[in-house]
């Protein structure tokens, strides 16, 4: 993959459409620790690995990945 295809795949409307699911669903995560941390704490570690594991996916360097 060229960084030109790269580029192109980041403007594509699933592309934004799926990071913008990644930060809805971290946001709807943090809300339920905000309101529910400490009622199951193991609960609460499986919500905090979540929202580590999608930023992980948000924030790796795609292109770097792919470069051929």
């Amino acid at each position: 993959m060229t960084q030109n295809e790269f580029r192109d795949w980041l403007s594509q409307p699933i592309t934004k459409a799926f990071f913008a699911a990644l930060d809805f669903k971290v946001e709807g995560l943090k809300e339920e620790l905000a309101y529910q941390a400490g009622e199951n704490p193991r609960l609460d570690g499986l919500k905090v690995g979540a929202i580590q594991a999608l930023r992980d996916l948000k924030d790796v360097d795609w292109f770097e990945e792919t470069q051929e």
